[in-house]
């Protein structure tokens, strides 16, 4: 793709190539957008909420856990209208949902009811605003540095995930939680979705792939083609590799900030530590990107798998800020590559007409270890009164995880 030009006293000036404006626009929604901000605050909420409307923690995160189940539901049409060639509609949708919602947050009463319909309604738009729908869109403008662009695209989600816990713990000191989630739903509304209305475009070059059935591609022949690839070993390995690698990771990074205070941590730093985790990611993405372009993708997950035990391991053994802080970034470099890394191999092993599809089928796999996590990580602590056998388990399952991309086998795409 050509840069454009335009005309000046000076002569013709080049200006930005088109497919790295778009990937500026969703830098943007990745950074701000409501899911990586709910995710990553959640934990500061968590005291607030306790006290003002006297919910427990655990039907707190039961929440979490309820949201993920609706996964099934939305990601398979989410996929849908993705292989359709409707991509800017369902980002866009997604962040106008997302701020609604957040407002509504702001004006919760003290039914739990209500809160779970939020919740639900937050991950339904969430899944709009995720790495799936943005990669169908960055596949189209970018071959050459496709390993690059997903690497500087998930990285920027991190920087709103290291930015948000701070941010939100100073509004909430000075102003209330509900004001705090009424200043979520602002930024959603006019930076993020703004970026989406001028920046947003699918590559006018590429068709799409799947947007009807024709008589080389009948609906049959594609359902077909869908079948096949979940029967490819590959899919299989990728499948207990993210189930595993969500429950690990969002065992421990939903409860951080609890964690972190039965450590002997205060609030403040137990929030920096929580935002190391997007410092970790906003790394981990950067490497992945710049990695995948040179070394095979199998190798790079099993490595990133890797990461956490160190840092679970300093936790348990030496607890204390320093040690806190590594164990949240490492949890972070892991799933920031993770993220990268699983586009990636997407892309590489199943084929470009039914990406949308079966990447939507992932996202279903994947919930299914993320919201047991949370869960499982609440029943474990009620029932030892600590979470020491938290970080035991969940070292343990990155140590699995690690092990399953080790079976993928050359590439197909």
């Amino acid at each position: 793709m050509q840069p454009q030009t335009f005309k000046t006293p000076l002569g013709n000036v080049a200006t930005i190539r088109p497919e790295w404006k778009v990937l500026g626009g969703f830098a943007v929604i990745m950074m701000l957008n409501g899911g990586a901000m709910w995710a990553s605050t959640l934990g500061i909420f968590l005291a607030p909420l306790e006290h003002e409307l006297g919910w427990s923690q655990t039907q707190i995160y039961l929440g979490v856990s309820i949201v993920y189940l609706m996964t099934p539901v939305i990601a398979p049409l989410v996929g849908w209208l993705l292989d359709r060639g409707h991509a800017r509609r369902v980002i866009i949708g997604a962040l106008l949902l997302q701020a609604l919602v957040f407002y509504g947050m702001s004006r919760m009463g003290h039914s739990i009811g209500q809160y779970y319909a939020l919740c639900i309604l937050m991950f339904g738009t969430v899944l709009g605003v995720t790495p799936l729908p943005l990669t169908k869109v960055i596949n189209g403008w970018f071959v050459d540095k496709r390993g690059l662009a997903l690497g500087i695209l998930f990285s920027v989600n991190y920087v709103g995930a290291m930015v948000a816990p701070i941010a939100a713990l100073a509004i909430i000191d000075h102003l209330g939680w509900r004001q705090t989630y009424a200043a979520f739903a602002a930024t959603v509304l006019f930076l993020a979705t703004g970026a989406a209305l001028l920046w947003i475009r699918e590559n006018p070059q590429q068709k799409p792939l799947a947007a009807k059935a024709t008589p080389d591609q009948p609906e049959g022949a594609q359902r077909g083609a869908l079948m096949a690839a979940i029967r490819q070993k590959e899919f299989l390995i990728i499948a207990i590799w993210l189930v595993l690698y969500g429950y690990s990771f969002n065992g421990i990074s939903f409860h951080l900030v609890p964690l972190l205070q039965e450590h002997g941590l205060p609030t403040a730093q137990a929030a920096v530590a929580q935002s190391m985790i997007g410092f970790g990611g906003l790394s981990g993405n950067l490497l992945a990107g710049v990695f995948l372009d040179r070394l095979r993708a199998p190798r790079l997950a099993a490595l990133a798998a890797t990461l956490p035990l160190a840092g679970l391991v300093l936790l348990a053994s030496w607890p204390g800020q320093a040690s806190a802080y590594i164990m949240a970034a490492s949890l972070g470099l892991a799933v920031g590559s993770e993220g990268t890394i699983l586009m990636y191999l997407g892309g590489r092993y199943f084929a470009p007409a039914i990406l949308g599809r079966v990447m939507s089928l992932l996202v279903i796999v994947v919930t299914v270890g993320a919201s047991a996590g949370p869960a499982v990580a609440a029943l474990l602590h009620d029932h030892f009164g600590g979470y020491d056998e938290l970080l035991a388990l969940n070292a343990l399952t990155f140590i699995v995880s690690a092990l399953m991309p080790l079976g993928l086998r050359a590439y197909r795409y």
